[in-house]
């Protein structure tokens, strides 16, 4: 049987809110509007879980051997972490902000400008104390953990003195808000430091399923379009930034589409392709490259449910320009089970194919 190399480019953490956890990396003065979110964000958990995750799924996942020994809270716990990774097959990681477990960074920080009483003042400090405490987690294992630090973009020099201080910190990556909220979008010229800063740091931009979406209100079938939604509008950057010009003015600049599928990719491209090439051939003048292309050089998507279907489409999807994730700790992910999941969905895939969408791939970004 063969052996490969795992990197889950999708796991996530968060601290516990409890001592030692968030209110350890903020300023005293907002300690008191800190407890208060986290006591409404406890009482709001398990509605939330609910909408989400039917009870009976939520049972089953939590009755593996693996999820009883020591439950989820790796997501906190470096030493539970390591273990439960290594035992599911894993052994290096992209982490992402959580929020599965009363664990989500202060005050919204992840969910970007658009978050439904978004506070930016408040979302800037909530991103410190996270990238602070990210940096030290990521610390008690780093050759094995590549922290992404969360961006707040309401304030552009304030978000590069986040980047450098990430980059100088051993950060490895930045999350990038998928909306904007009432900000402009992202081909307008204000985002440039931020595209120039991450070019010459090397740090990949970021867009995770979930963040930014709008308010559904308490109505029937929210939780279901929340989900479906999500995933077009954490694509939507793509085409700001290809059409904006980014990557043609920042070449060595590299992005990565986290936890929404891999199917759309061919059939957007081949549509801005059209597009490039018989409707706005005036754009030539300013892309040097069609859009497919500046996919191939800058782009990578992470197929979290990675299907037999996507894993055939892998060609027209990119072979070099895809790679995995687990999603740990989270219910939907294929935590505990992931060398299964992943035997079954590369089944009919060659061995270089599945090293390069299995660890190579994240390796060289």
């Amino acid at each position: 049987m063969e052996r490969y190399t795992v990197i889950s480019t999708d796991c996530h953490a968060g601290a516990s809110y409890d001592k030692g956890g968030f209110l350890d990396y903020v300023e005293e003065r907002y300690h008191d509007a800190l407890r208060d979110e986290m006591a409404r964000l406890t009482s709001e958990q398990a509605e939330r879980m609910e909408k989400l995750f039917a009870s009976e799924f939520r049972s089953e996942q939590d009755g593996t051997d693996e999820a009883i020994d020591g439950g989820r809270s790796g997501a906190w716990d470096p030493d539970r972490r390591l273990q439960q990774l290594e035992t599911d097959g894993i052994v290096a990681e992209i982490l992402f902000p959580d929020g599965s477990q009363n664990n989500a960074a202060p005050f919204a920080a992840a969910a970007g400008p658009g978050a439904v009483g978004a506070d930016h003042a408040l979302q800037t400090v909530g991103a410190w104390a996270y990238n602070r405490w990210l940096a030290e987690f990521c610390g008690h294992s780093e050759e094995r953990r590549a922290g992404l630090a969360i961006l707040t973009i309401h304030d552009i020099d304030e978000s590069v003195r986040q980047l450098r201080w990430a980059h100088e910190n051993g950060l490895r990556g930045v999350l990038l808000p998928s909306g904007v909220g009432n900000l402009p979008f992202y081909h307008h010229p204000r985002y440039e430091p931020i595209w120039q800063a991450c070019n010459e740091l090397g740090l990949p931009l970021h867009t995770h399923v979930g963040s930014a979406t709008p308010d559904y209100g308490d109505l029937p079938g929210s939780g279901a379009i929340f989900a479906y939604e999500s995933l077009w509008l954490s694509h939507r950057p793509l085409w700001f930034i290809i059409w904006g010009g980014v990557f043609e003015r920042n070449p060595d600049l590299k992005m990565v589409f986290v936890e929404q599928g891999a199917d759309w990719v061919p059939d957007t491209l081949r549509i801005m392709d059209n597009m490039y090439l018989y409707m706005f051939q005036h754009e030539k003048q300013r892309l040097s490259l069609k859009p497919s292309d500046y996919w191939k050089k800058h782009c990578y998507v992470q197929a979290m449910f990675l299907s037999r279907r996507e894993a055939r489409m892998r060609n027209q999807i990119g072979v070099a320009n895809m790679m995995w994730g687990s999603d740990y700790p989270h219910y939907e992910g294929s935590w505990p089970r992931s060398k299964e999941m992943v035997a079954r969905a590369l089944e009919d895939v060659p061995e270089l194919d599945r090293r390069a969408i299995l660890s190579e791939n994240a390796a060289r970004l």
